[in-house]
């Protein structure tokens, strides 16, 4: 596990440095998206790979409206929400191979929505080593009457087990203290 923490501390400057710089050209890329709201390839590193930053339903949502100011403020707001997530999944993303196993320590089931706190601890397994590792931590309390919960996650994004070969877990690190 302390190869994989190792590499986790490495990968964090260029990680944050990366969502500093998507966050800043947010607005110029947006003006590279093609009609489905898809940015080119050689741009794909700011991009979620499974989204066009037109994003998903909840964004439309959230955005609503129509026309080229309203398509163009909605992409901006889906690049700055979901930063270079290409990037943390394509460069910085841990490989997941056949024979990989994730071993799961804590409570999976905890969440902001779940309304359970608690730790989850996820490890990808490989020929006995760990190989990455998810750190998930939320606890749920009250700020004015009003749910609110604390989220704390590191590691790579190891929810859904071991995937089809190819996959790629996301480099995450984040701190949400009034979510």
């Amino acid at each position: 596990m302390i190869e994989a923490v190792i590499i986790f501390v490495a990968f964090l400057p260029v990680s944050i440095a990366f969502a500093v710089i998507g966050r800043l050209l947010a607005p110029v890329l947006a003006l590279f998206c093609d009609e489905q709201g898809w940015l080119p390839e050689w741009l794909s590193w700011f991009q979620t790979p499974d989204t066009s930053c037109d994003g998903d339903a909840g964004h439309h949502e959230r955005w609503p409206k129509e026309g080229a100011f309203w398509t163009y403020a909605r992409r901006v707001a889906w690049l700055l929400r979901n930063v270079s997530y290409g990037f943390d999944i394509q460069v910085l993303g841990a490989d997941i191979f056949p024979g990989d196993t994730i071993k799961v320590s804590g409570n999976p089931d905890i969440g902001e929505s779940s309304g359970i706190s608690g730790l989850c601890i996820r490890e990808l397994v490989r020929d006995g080593k760990t190989k990455a590792f998810q750190f998930f931590f939320v606890r749920h309390y009250q700020l004015f009457g009003v749910d609110k919960c604390v989220r704390i996650g590191a590691g790579w994004k190891l929810w859904n087990g071991v995937k089809e070969v190819g996959y790629k877990a996301q480099y995450w690190a984040f701190f949400n203290p009034i979510k």
